[in-house]
């Protein structure tokens, strides 16, 4: 990464860091996943912490500074909490964004993956079930994984919830553990 960068990113996570600052992990498109330090984001004066939601589509400023990514700007490009959700919508956002966050490295570029989460994140938005596991199965192609037949032959039925099962079941065998963000909303 260069010293000093503009680019667009999907906020993945977001973690406290001391009292006020934030640890924010980005999905950028030509960088990959980034760790990057948002100094002062809790602070109550701050203008970046409404735009380091889980889900945003923003347009961040990075520095490196000691092999370290900080954010200096943030602007709000596509937030994705602009509008009601229900809590299906809010589970399958967490848990696309767990499976993002387990399963791309840390400065991992691989080309197409921003674009497909950027649709998946549209699709989750606009509650399209079908579209939704549709980029889901984009994405495991583009991670390099394959895709069972069992998902295939189930999303062309138009079985949506058992092709979402397989498809859930398939990442939990990659990353070999289960996925914590379906209990959430239980």
């Amino acid at each position: 990464m260069e010293r000093y960068q503009s680019t667009l990113g999907i906020v993945i996570n977001k973690k406290t860091s001391k009292e006020s600052d934030l640890l924010i992990t980005i999905l950028t498109p030509k960088s990959g996943k980034i760790i990057a330090l948002a100094k002062g984001a809790k602070n109550i004066k701050s203008s970046r912490l409404g735009n380091l939601q889980l889900g945003n589509t923003i347009k961040v400023q990075l520095y490196q500074k000691d092999n370290f990514n900080w954010i200096s700007e943030t602007q709000n490009i596509n937030p994705f909490l602009q509008t009601d959700k229900n809590l299906a919508q809010l589970n399958l956002l967490f848990y696309f964004l767990e499976i993002v966050n387990q399963m791309i490295a840390e400065n991992q570029h691989l080309e197409g993956i921003f674009d497909v989460s950027k649709n998946i994140i549209n699709a989750i938005n606009k509650n399209l079930i079908s579209q939704y596991i549709q980029n889901e199965i984009k994405f495991l192609e583009l991670l390099g994984f394959g895709v069972p037949s069992d998902i295939k032959d189930n999303f062309s039925k138009k079985d949506y919830k058992t092709s979402q099962k397989l498809i859930k079941r398939f990442f939990e065998s990659i990353i070999e553990k289960p996925l914590e963000s379906n209990k959430l909303f239980k």
